[in-house]
């Protein structure tokens, strides 16, 4: 432990580490109490289990903050930012139906092309013939799903040296003219939030400014940084609940309830920090 635990709970109580934990608390009993014996439509079915992911992600990212570890927490904010910008968009045509379908099946599309790849590897690597046999009937299961799920989305296929496959993003179709995160992005013209993403991705990624650049501290070239950071949580603490607060009103417009006080509650936490933002 980089720190002790009087000094972790004094910085937390800089930024209201108990408030923050409170209102994810109330977002979680609100969702439960919303989805409990419901039946919902297929857009609200996938609102409600990305708001299920957001809260656990949101959990993290605030254990990280306490703990001292900024970069880590503006890391896992990536992910916020991401279902937002996504949910944000499938919101907007929430009554494309076509649309929906697609961005489910691009769960069997990513798993039975996962399948393929690691039957492959245990056929190239492993020497037991009743496992390398096994992979073998299980690798030839998944190839039939994925080019059952290619036959059906056949005009959305992308080409390469390797043949047809279904790119990250191609569930999209023909609703934007580019198939991309950049492009799903720019729709919904979140551009304070831009930049603040790109410093996510640099968190996520190795990088001079990813492995070197940190927040909260100053770069000494004489001495390898192996510690936490009490001070930084500004940038992460607010981003990922800008982003956390956005998608809670997008939940709870599609589910129904009243999430007023907890997006009041985010702009007051966040509110003394918001100037670190736009620096």
């Amino acid at each position: 432990m980089d720190f002790l635990p009087e000094q972790m709970k004094a910085q937390a109580d800089v930024w209201n580490y108990s408030g923050a934990v409170k209102i994810v608390n109330e977002s979680e009993e609100l969702l439960l109490d919303m989805t409990t014996l419901k039946t919902y439509d297929t857009f609200s079915k996938i609102i409600v289990e990305s708001y299920s992911k957001a809260i656990i992600t949101t959990k993290e990212i605030l254990t990280l903050l306490y703990n001292g570890f900024p970069e880590g927490a503006m890391a896992l904010s990536r992910i916020l930012y991401e279902s937002m910008v996504v949910m944000r968009f499938l919101y907007s045509h929430k009554d494309n139906e076509q649309l929906l379908q697609r961005y489910i099946d691009d769960f069997s599309v990513k798993v039975s092309r996962d399948k393929i790849k690691y039957y492959s590897y245990i056929l190239e690597y492993s020497q037991d013939d009743n496992e390398r046999n096994e992979a073998q009937r299980l690798k030839v299961i998944a190839r039939k799903e994925h080019n059952k799920l290619k036959d059906k989305y056949s005009e959305f296929l992308s080409y390469n040296k390797q043949g047809n496959y279904l790119h990250d993003y191609w569930w999209i179709g023909d609703v934007l003219p580019s198939r991309s995160f950049g492009a799903v992005q720019n729709e919904m013209t979140l551009e304070n939030l831009k930049i603040l993403y790109v410093l996510s991705c640099y968190r996520a990624h190795s990088g001079v400014v990813g492995n070197a650049v940190r927040f909260g501290t100053m770069l000494d070239e004489s001495t390898p940084s192996t510690k936490g950071s009490l001070n930084g949580f500004q940038v992460p603490l607010c981003f990922s609940l800008v982003c956390f607060g956005i998608l809670t009103e997008t939940t709870f417009d599609c589910i129904g309830g009243d999430c007023q006080g907890i997006v009041d509650g985010i702009e007051q936490i966040i509110a003394p920090f918001e100037d670190y933002l736009y620096r």
